[in-house]
């Protein structure tokens, strides 16, 4: 049996299979053999999921069709549907949204209120999302999501403020939300228990930061009092040079490493980030570089940023 033939995004329901001839005890044995990997209660995907993130993606498609026209995907499983980074994301827990009701009244009694089960977060009704509001993910036959303002914040509510900061500079840099949409949603979740924190971070979401190492790092020197120029260009040795960052009114270069680019071992590569790095020392500019690590021990980061800056001044 070919479970593609009723499966749809990888994911079909036990009562799909039933209607294809396949009963429960069948279902199992082909789980056992990996044709299928059970997901949730009634719901299973056609293989087995690449990795955790998979997993969750085809949680949530599953548990979208199984409350479809009734709540919608959120928080940090929007964003998995969305494609937009994740931080300090529990994957083990899918995220949905209650709509309100099409004559606009919440649906059911206890629509104030969140319900939770294993593997399932299902919110109340939110304010601002509605059936005319939700966004289409980015791959075609997805369901739908909350507007993806809602779901970055959304996402720092349920995980980290951070990782509320990492997915909102990926959707501005993509054009996938405006800083208006931001501000409405910030408005629209107001009085939530922890939005506070979330807030505060997202005052500073900026689509320059090209990855979530920069995000990050951002966030960490703006708390060790550092004012930023970020993707701030240097012409040096007739060439002109971009770093992650600029600290302001220094000549200290900050650029977050996160070993991606090197991994390939490309030796043309390492060459010409020697020479780029030659280049930029030549012309005065002191660079620290930082990693993952790094970003763990903001003590180990002042001091690093400290010593960098006195070198600049030494050397001017």
């Amino acid at each position: 049996m070919n479970l593609d033939l009723f499966a749809s995004q990888g994911v079909f329901s036990a009562r799909e299979a039933l209607r294809a001839g396949i009963d429960g005890r069948a279902l199992a044995l082909l789980c056992h053999r990996s044709v299928c990997t059970r997901l949730t209660h009634g719901w299973y995907a056609v293989g087995v999921p690449a990795d955790g993130l998979d997993r969750h993606r085809l949680t949530a498609v599953a548990l979208a069709r199984a409350y479809e026209g009734s709540a919608v995907v959120s928080h940090s499983s929007a964003l998995v549907l969305l494609g937009l980074p994740l931080h300090g994301v529990d994957l083990g827990t899918v995220h949905l949204t209650r709509l309100p009701a099409s004559d606009g009244s919440a649906p059911g009694a206890w629509s104030g209120q969140s319900r939770r089960r294993p593997g399932l977060l299902l919110h109340r009704v939110q304010e601002g999302v509605h059936s005319s509001s939700l966004s289409a993910p980015r791959t075609a036959g997805l369901p739908p999501t909350v507007p993806v303002a809602h779901a970055v914040v959304g996402s720092g509510l349920a995980g980290l403020a951070t990782g509320a900061l990492v997915a909102a500079d990926a959707a501005l840099r993509s054009r996938l939300m405006t800083r208006s949409d931001l501000a409405r949603a910030l408005a629209e979740f107001e009085g939530h228990r922890g939005v506070g924190p979330v807030r505060a971070a997202l005052v500073h979401a900026d689509g320059r930061h090209e990855s979530p190492g920069e995000s990050l790092t951002a966030h960490v020197l703006r708390g060790l009092g550092h004012e930023l120029e970020p993707q701030f260009e240097i012409v040096a040795d007739g060439r002109t040079y971009r770093a992650d960052f600029r600290i302001a009114g220094t000549r200290v270069l900050v650029e977050f490493d996160g070993r991606v680019k090197y991994a390939s071992g490309d030796g043309s590569m390492l060459f010409e980030e020697k020479r780029r790095e030659d280049a930029l020392r030549r012309d005065g500019w002191v660079v620290v570089r930082l990693v993952w690590s790094d970003l763990a021990s903001p003590d180990l980061v002042r001091m690093r940023i400290e010593q960098a800056m006195a070198i600049a001044v030494a050397a001017a």
